[in-house]
């Protein structure tokens, strides 16, 4: 059975062999995960691809510069 993907799976595509995924935990909220931690959550009506990936691209920054 093929999963559905929603325009925010296609934007974090490239992150999700990171260890990316999103969770839309109801209709108005849509949750980015990394591994098993949530780092973000936004609006659906508000978040757009392009932030999802700055999100993305910003959180593995933050956790490479700690290393």
């Amino acid at each position: 059975m093929k999963q559905t993907t929603t325009i925010w799976d296609d934007a974090i595509e490239d992150y999700k062999d990171y260890g990316f995924n999103i969770n839309i935990s109801d209709d108005f909220l849509l949750e980015l995960y990394f591994k098993d931690n949530l780092i973000a959550t936004f609006y659906q009506d508000k978040v757009t691809p392009e932030i999802l990936i700055l999100g993305c691209r910003n959180y593995l920054q933050s956790i490479m510069r700690s290393i």
